[in-house]
Formats: structure tokens, sequence, C-alpha cells
């Protein structure tokens, strides 16, 4: 008999599952190994076993505020100088995820056989725990919502880094050990008071209905910090990776609840909008590059439209201006909370 609740053991063994498969894409030296490895290992174990990986919502939670903080560490001094830089990037951000939008959801409504309803919550570019409370208030069908989301989001995990590889030349071998090597010694009192504040912003999402809470709330606390000068230090490397397998092995548990032919179907069917989004992203980027004086690469990631966190996290794994990328990806979240209750209202509970 077990000491530990079952979802606990579930946890502890799906945790263990995908940090094995990123161990095995890190030894590869494969792009994202500690994301990548583990959403391959949970995902391959959910078609091809009857185990289903299943992480607790603390669990997510606790890696959502580990990531909001690694975020907020970019906003040191210098990057907020030059932050009113970002203006007309993030305009044609805004711009790009209407179109995004667009074209998703014209694919889903005449390729996809769904209703409008399901097609606009499947199309929406990013803010999935968003979209799929809504989704589940409207009567959608959120199960293939999720699907669309996850079967995107993949797409765009694997295909970014190997777009800025061959955009900057970045070696990815050396952005997967320069985390381990050379890492800063723990500060008692900077590091001590960088936890504080992501504990009190972890408490303070629970408590109050703020859109990703557990993302922005210490995001915004630790870019207050190193703002100001009052904190210098970052999270130490191993919460990092430990923040990058929850991560990754939360979107690979996803598939357990669909069998191979809603995934080739559905999922497939994303997986090709997420590769004509990755292409207009870039596109977008290269056009913004001489408007904006930006490098490519943080433009191609801030325009992809995927989750927060999860980009959030390529941007910081491959050491690519992650404050930048984490402050259009925060405005794409608050126009999605902004404008998605009105469009479901609008769109009504239809029939295919």
């Amino acid at each position: 008999m077990s000491l530990l609740p079952p979802g606990v053991m579930r946890g502890l063994a799906t945790i263990a599952m995908g940090a094995s498969g990123g161990a095995v894409f890190f030894a590869l030296n494969l792009p994202l190994p500690w994301v990548l490895g583990s959403l391959a290992a949970s995902a391959l174990i959910t078609q091809a076993t009857r185990f289903r990986p299943k992480l607790p919502p603390s669990w997510r939670s606790f890696a959502m505020v580990a990531i909001g903080t690694m975020l907020g560490t970019g906003f040191t001094q210098d990057v907020v100088a030059r932050s009113g830089s970002w203006v007309l990037s993030l305009i044609a951000m805004s711009l790009l995820s209407l179109g995004f939008f667009l074209l998703a959801y014209g694919v889903f409504r005449r390729w996809g056989n769904m209703s409008r309803q399901t097609a606009l919550f499947a199309a929406i570019p990013g803010g999935l725990s968003v979209v799929t409370m809504l989704a589940e208030e409207a009567g959608a069908e959120t199960n293939r919502v999720v699907l669309c989301h996850t079967a995107r989001l993949v797409v765009l995990l694997v295909s970014a880094p190997l777009v800025i590889q061959g955009l900057s030349g970045i070696d990815l071998a050396d952005a997967n050990s320069t985390m381990f090597h050379g890492a800063e010694q723990l500060d008692p009192l900077r590091h001590g008071l960088l936890a504080l504040a992501a504990l009190a912003s972890w408490f303070a999402a629970k408590h109050l209905r703020f859109p990703s809470g557990m993302l922005m709330l210490p995001l915004l606390a630790s870019a207050l910090l190193h703002a100001t000068g009052l904190v210098t230090v970052h999270v130490p490397p191993l919460l990092s990776v430990l923040a990058q397998v929850v991560i990754g092995s939360g979107v690979g548990a996803r598939f357990a609840q669909y069998t191979p032919r809603q995934i080739a179907r559905d999922g497939g069917l994303a997986a090709l909008v997420g590769a004509a989004l990755a292409v207009g992203s870039l596109a977008g980027a290269m056009l913004l590059v001489p408007l904006t004086g930006e490098e490519v690469a943080p433009l191609f990631l801030a325009y992809l439209p995927g989750g927060a966190p999860e980009l959030g996290v390529v941007a910081l794994a491959l050491m690519i201006d992650p404050a930048m990328v984490a402050a259009h990806h925060v405005l794409r979240v608050f126009l999605i909370v902004a404008a998605l209750p009105a469009a479901a209202r609008r769109f009504g509970r239809d029939e295919p």
C-alpha cells in the first residue's frame, strides 16, 4: 500500500518518464531536450501503453510560477530602457494574430467539419486555459478544441528551434549545455527575495481572478525586482529543467484522451495550420526587422501563435531576448481574454 495518494504517484511516474525522455534528447543534443523529450515520451506512452500520464493541476501551477519568474528576470534595466521600441512590433503581432485566427477558423470550418463555435475556439492563437474554460461554457466540442491547440503547439515547439538555428546560426547543443556551465552561485538574500516574490505571486494568483495569473503575476513581480535593480539573480538551472519537464509532460499527456484516428483527423489538420502559421510568423518577423531594428529570431518567437509559457520556455532555453518575447505573448493573452467572451456570444450556440 502506497503512502502517497494515487494522483501523486501517477504524477511522479509521469515526471520520471518525461525526465527520461528529456535526458535522452539531451544526450543526443536535440533541440529543447527537456521540453520536447518529455513531450515525446509522455505522448508515446499514451498511445503505446495503457498507462495514462497525468499531472496534478497544482504541479503545472508551480511550473507556471517558475517560468513566469524566469521570464521576469529578463527585464533588466537595459531591456526596460529599450522597451519603448517594441510598440510597432506589438501592433504587428496583434494584427498578425487576427490574421492567423481568421485563417485557422476558415480551415477548420471548411475542412474540419466543425461548428462555428468549435472552430472559433480551436482557431484562437494561444491562451488555452482561458479558451478551454469558455469553450465548455459555450457548449463547443472541448476535446476537439484542446486537440487542435495541442497539435499546433507541438508543431511550433518542434519548428521554432530549427528555424532559429537556420536564421541565426545558434548552436543548439551549446544552448543545451550552457545552462549547466557557469551557473551563478546561490545568494541567500537575493535568491531568497526572488523566491519570496514567486511565493507571494502564487498565493495572489490562487485568490485573484487574473488572466493566466500563475504565469503573469510571477512574471510581473520578477520583472519589477529586476527592472529596479533590487535583484539580479536567476532561477537555478535544476528548477528550470524541472519546470520544462512539467510543461512538456503535460502537453504530451493530453494525447491520452484521443484515439489515433482522432489525432490523425483533427490533429493532422491543426498541425498543417500550425506549419502555415509558423511560416506566416517568420514572414512577419522578416518584414518587421528593418522597421523595428530587432533581430529576426526574437520577433519570430514573439509572433508564433502558441502558449505563452511554452514559447517563453523556448526563448529562455535558447537565450533569445525572453523579455521581449514574453511581452508580446502577455499582450496576446490579454487581447484574447478581452475579445473572446464577446466573440463567443456573437457566434452563439449554433449547429454545424
